[in-house]
């Protein structure tokens, strides 16, 4: 089943806090945008610390949109379930993949300008990629970009056992085409917190 997860992007960590306490029982991921409004514009709350004191049961994916994430990563590995580092945010992915510990999943991410091509290296190490498919990553409501289909395309003929995740710009009839082209998750923001019932909309991502 493809796993349909909710991104975050919030200002502070009651923002935070009151989102997942949304989600808690509707979704077994979540995905929380940390941006450090240099690798990407947008500027967000990113205290690592400050998630100990939830006490949820849905799993969190770390999306650090940051420069130089190796400078952050060990907090976040403490308290998050899955990474993800984009490519192009440092020179370190090597160590930084090779410093994270056996009990947090970590997973590259792509921004939609970068060949696929470029990560083929680590792929030995990584099992998941999640591909961006709007044009400015950092921003809610973007729209998504067909070209996408060509990158996972690309993945599952050369990489066929990589866990493909696609990020931005989703919504109920690009999100099936997606799956169909054999995709395993979702990340989904506007379409659920702008829709009059998350739960609802929610469940219609789920039915796809």
């Amino acid at each position: 089943m493809v796993e349909i997860i909710p991104s975050i992007i919030a200002s502070d960590f009651a923002e935070v806090k009151s989102k997942l306490s949304r989600l808690e029982g509707l979704v077994n991921w979540v995905e929380l945008d940390v941006m450090d409004g240099v690798f990407v514009p947008n500027h967000t709350w990113q205290t690592a610390d400050d998630l100990n004191a939830i006490d949820g049961k849905t799993k969190i994916s770390a999306h650090l949109m940051v420069e130089y994430p190796e400078t952050i990563v060990e907090d976040w590995q403490e308290v998050a379930d899955r990474i993800v580092l984009h490519y192009e945010s440092t020179n370190d992915l090597d160590k930084i993949i090779d410093n994270i510990g056996p009990h947090v999943g970590l997973a590259i991410a792509l921004d939609l300008r970068t060949p696929v091509e470029k990560i083929y290296e680590y792929l030995g190490k990584i099992k998941t990629v999640q591909l961006m498919s709007i044009v400015r990553t950092g921003f809610s409501g973007e729209k998504f970009d067909e070209r996408v289909f060509e990158k996972i395309r690309t993945l599952k003929t050369n990489w066929p056992d990589v866990k493909i995740i696609v990020d931005g710009g989703i919504n109920l009839e690009n999100g099936k085409r997606l799956i169909e082209a054999g995709v395993s998750g979702l990340v989904v923001g506007s379409q659920i917190w702008s829709a009059p019932s998350v739960e609802e909309a929610i469940k219609k991502f789920q039915s796809l």
